[in-house]
């Protein structure tokens, strides 16, 4: 834990200064209209710096001429991150010793435009830890691999893309990035895309990228498959109504439930309907899930609603919170269907940064409070209370994987998990964030583990350029 701890000062102290020095060499308005960094680097767009003839250090890397086209340039950047936790009682066993692990990631892009038809982007990604007790996971270390590398031809209101690439859909429920792991996930395929200003519609087959810890050894994989279409209609210019409405499918060659391993093709039918009104913003989703799981016949569901209001709208905006989600399970494991929802690819912490329960058989009840203490300072608090939809089955990890049996209880509270969250962004290129979580085991985990309760504490770095 002490060397972990160690590390990782001395790498934030590095950045840090390196970051204020970028920032204090340059007059106060310079960066100040530049946009923000993505969270998906592929969104970038660094075109407009071409009729900048002054260029600083930051900017000869976000714009490197390629000739006298000006659409035709070269962009490089990258992310360094470092996540220090300690974990007491992980599993809910006072058996494990208290965990103290420095997650380490640094992920490199490129980004060649040749012109305003053809772009290729590139992103390799590195990941380890150090200190901790359990042994290495694909979700947390990779030596080194290519995490993206995708092609986009774009013709009038369609491109098309090809390649490795990360995807995005909606709310993240179903397909999301999992940034909430050590490793980001990934897929290979093309998707093609329509998009007019208040439309867009995406068809897409994709293979997930299994992930594998060695160099370079991410190859192709064609036993877990994912396509389908989604559709985005902003019934507003100003996003204040919105719809989704998306189909998606997936067949995984082996996936693994409380009633066992087999072979899925599952169909996910939904619709999610979201915006804003006044100080009030709000995000409904629903879908249906149908299919075969080995002899046995899929029938699931979700539903989910989330509202924040807005107490007053000026530099703290006090907002509060109020998430519901309901996740089927199955409900009888002889009867010949599988009713446990399956969350295809959600995002890693789908509950918070302490990410013990995924959205399988689970009703959860997640009121929140955030603040903000002007541009730089933001804090939140949220308290998630959890409990099984079905008896008969258990409990699962945000990936969807099993995580506790049902072992034949009848208690359906699983537990509470309060915290808190700290953020602080000392500049456009560094975030600094503490958090603090404790989870209170309920009837169906006193019954089923050793049922202690569990504490998280955090600190992360986020640096991009």
């Amino acid at each position: 834990m002490k060397r972990s701890f160690v590390l990782m000062v001395w790498l934030w102290a590095g950045l840090f200064l390196s970051a204020q020095a970028q920032t204090t060499s340059e007059p106060k308005n310079r960066l100040e209209g530049y946009p923000d960094f993505e969270f998906r680097r592929a969104r970038e767009d660094y075109g407009f710096l071409a009729n900048r003839s002054l260029k600083n250090f930051w900017e000869s890397l976000k714009y490197i001429s390629l000739g006298q086209n000006p659409d035709a340039y070269l962009s490089l950047g990258g992310d360094i991150r470092s996540e220090f936790q300690v974990i007491q009682n992980l599993d809910w066993d006072e058996a494990n010793d208290d965990d103290g692990v420095l997650f380490q990631r640094f992920m490199f892009h490129l980004d060649l435009h040749l012109g305003k038809h053809f772009r290729l982007f590139g992103q390799l990604k590195n990941g380890f830890m150090v200190d901790r007790n359990a042994e290495n996971s694909p979700l947390d270390t990779d030596e080194i691999d290519v995490h993206q590398l995708f092609a986009t031809i774009q013709l009038g209101s369609t491109r098309l893309e090809v390649g490795r690439r990360e995807l995005w859909y909606g709310s993240r429920r179903l397909i999301s990035i999992r940034e909430g792991t050590n490793i980001r996930q990934s897929f290979d395929g093309a998707r093609w895309i329509w998009q007019k200003p208040q439309h867009r519609f995406d068809a897409l087959f994709y293979y997930y990228n299994p992930q594998q810890m060695m160099a370079f050894d991410n190859g192709f994989d064609n036993n877990n498959r994912l396509w389908g279409g989604y559709y985005v209609w902003n019934v507003t210019p100003d996003k204040k109504l919105n719809f989704d409405f998306y189909y998606l499918g997936v067949q995984n060659e082996t996936t693994r439930f409380e009633s066992g391993n087999d072979r899925e093709t599952r169909h996910s039918v939904g619709f999610r309907h979201w915006g804003k009104m006044g100080k009030l913003r709000y995000n409904n989703e629903a879908l249906f899930q149908f299919g075969r799981f080995g002899n046995q016949s899929i029938s699931a569901w979700t539903a989910s609603s989330e509202i924040y209001y807005t107490l007053v709208q000026d530099h703290l905006s006090p907002t509060l919170g109020l998430k519901v989600d309901i996740v089927s399970g199955d409900e009888s494991p002889n009867d010949g269907v599988m009713q446990t929802f399956n969350p295809l690819y959600p995002r890693g912490g789908y509950f918070g940064l302490l990410a013990l329960i995924g959205p399988a058989n689970l009703i959860d009840l997640h009121p929140s409070f955030q603040i903000s203490f002007g541009e730089r300072w933001e804090f939140s608090f949220d308290w998630d209370f959890f409990w099984r939809y079905s008896t008969q089955d258990g409990i699962y990890f945000p990936s969807g994987r099993l995580n506790v049996a049902s072992q034949g209880s009848q208690q359906k509270f699983i537990g509470h998990q309060i915290g808190g969250e700290v953020v602080f962004k000392v500049n456009r290129f560094l975030e600094l964030e503490t958090s603090c979580f404790y989870f209170t085991t309920g009837g169906f985990l006193n019954e089923v583990t050793s049922g202690a309760d569990i504490l998280q504490l955090g600190a992360s770095m986020n640096f991009k350029f």
